[in-house]
Parts: structure tokens; C-alpha cells; sequence
């Protein structure tokens, strides 16, 4: 699933672009019921989706993107595993016997709350990918090119938040006219910033601004596709970070954790 391609909706994401990791009590057990079967050959596009009710769905979905949604690493981080990793497509629907929550109540809830939920079911994708792709995984860093996120020369251009309500926390990127991107957040730190600059990017970017606090911003680019070139007139990522936030990526090498896939077996129909 590249990351220009691809529609990624989680619900447990929506209310709050952070991240978290997966505390030490696991859940008793992974999804209740899972149905996994070959996409449609002529299917377009790919979507995950968490459903408030605990319904996690996946449709036209390569097991090396339900790694990065698990694991919650990029393509550039996984290696190994066999050559159909990501070319074969699977539909997926599983129902967790974790409570929903609506959109609303979502909303209401805590960073820790909302953490918690989405950390439990990071936890089960993971139990549903060893049990039935029977993926073994394994971590290792490596010293890779990266990006080191730094203030430009006249100095920042973003705003310290003023709403100190911690359920408006956000963060997202929607495409827009013309082949522009916009990514906008609302009261959030710049750690949250590296994480969508590292998909659009294509590598591990560090936050060495020095910027601490939560944030409000709105940048507005034009997305490289690739082998096809930029997706239509306007600046790059690049530019409109130095010329809309006052923010710099210096290209440079660092530690970069990576996922190594050992062995993996295609999921049987059911």
C-alpha cells in the first residue's frame, strides 16, 4: 500500500494524531471472529477501517501494509519475507470483543483513554497476523538516510496553541484541487509533524527543532508521485515547509528501526 495511493480511515486515530505503545497487560485474546479471503483481482484502491462498533475491516489490502498498520512502521522499514508480501491482496473482516466507542464518546475521551484503546487493538492485528499469516518478525536498527526536521533561517512560523482542551487535539492530511495536499493540526507537538512527513517523505525524519508544546498549522503542497513526477502545480514539501511553517529538512544519515520479516505463510480463504 504506497502512501499516496491509499485511504488509511482508523477510527481509533481520528480524534488524535498520537501515537503510543502497547502497554504491558495484553487483552485475553485477539479479534472473536476474522474472515480472510482473496481480494476481487479487479479491485482499485485499498482501505482500512475501525468501525465504533469494533468492526475492523480491510478490503484490496497487502499483508505488508497490515504489518505498517500493526506495527505502525512505514515501507521503508520492513524488509525481508516472501516476494508476495506485497502484491497479494487480501479482504479482511474481523470483530473485536473490545467495547466500541462512537465517534462522540471518542472525542470526550482522555489522550490515556484513547491510547489505551487504540494500544489493545494494535495488539490484536498483531495476534491476527501471526495467527493466521503465521508471521514471524524480528527488529533491527540500521544507519540509514534520514531527514533531520530543524528550524529555517528567519525562525518558525507556527503557532503555540491557545485552546489547552485536549480532545480538540488533531492532525490529519486531505487531498484537495489541483493534485494539492494539505496537512493541518490542531494543538499537537511536532513529533506528530515528523510521523506524516516521514510517509510523504519516503524516510525516517527527526524532530531537532528544539520546539516544545503543542502546535497550531496548515501547510499546503503539491505531492510527489513518484515515477509520474509531482501531482500538479504548487510547492513541494519541502518548500512549503520552509516558506508556510519556517521549518527545514536537512538530508543526513541516523539509527532507523526496522522490521525484518523472517517468515510469513498466505492466509488460507475462510
Amino acid at each position: 500500500m504506497s502512501r499516496t495511493s491509499v485511504v488509511v480511515s482508523l477510527v481509533l486515530c481520528a480524534a488524535r494524531a498520537g501515537f503510543c505503545q502497547i502497554p504491558a497487560t495484553a487483552p485475553e485474546s485477539g479479534f472473536e471472529v476474522a474472515s480472510i479471503k482473496p481480494a476481487d483481482p479487479a479491485a482499485t484502491g485499498a482501505r482500512v477501517g475501525v468501525s465504533p462498533g469494533g468492526m475492523f475491516t480491510a478490503t484490496n489490502v497487502t499483508l505488508k501494509a497490515l504489518i505498517q498498520q500493526a506495527y505502525e512502521v512505514r515501507d521503508f522499514q520492513i524488509s525481508g519475507g516472501p516476494g508476495w508480501l506485497d502484491t497479494q491482496r487480501y479482504d479482511i473482516a474481523a470483530k473485536s470483543n473490545l467495547n466500541g466507542a462512537s465517534d462522540d464518546e471518542m472525542r470526550k475521551m482522555t489522550d490515556q483513554q484513547r491510547d489505551a484503546i487504540k494500544a489493545q487493538f494494535l495488539l490484536k492485528l498483531r495476534m491476527l497476523l501471526a495467527d493466521r499469516f503465521q508471521l514471524k518478525i524480528h527488529r533491527e536498527t540500521k544507519e540509514l538516510p534520514v531527514y533531520a526536521l530543524t528550524v529555517a533561517r528567519n525562525g518558525p512560523k507556527i503557532k503555540i496553541a491557545v485552546d489547552d482542551d485536549a480532545t480538540r487535539s488533531s492532525l490529519g492530511i486531505r487531498r484537495g484541487d489541483a493534485g494539492k495536499a494539505q496537512i493541518r493540526g490542531i494543538r499537537v507537538p511536532l513529533a506528530n509533524l515528523v510521523r506524516i512527513l516521514s510517509d510523504q517523505v519516503g524516510r525516517s525524519v527527526m524532530d531537532k527543532t528544539e520546539l516544545n508544546g503543542n502546535y497550531d498549522f496548515k501547510m499546503t503542497f503539491t505531492p510527489d508521485m513518484g515515477l509520474q513526477g509531482p501531482a500538479g502545480d504548487g510547492p513541494s514539501i519541502v518548500t512549503a515547509l520552509q516558506e508556510q511553517l519556517g521549518l527545514r529538512l536537512e538530508s543526513e544519515k541516523g539509527p532507523v528501526e526496522v522490521l525484518v520479516v523472517d517468515s510469513a505463510q498466505k492466509a488460507s480463504e475462510n
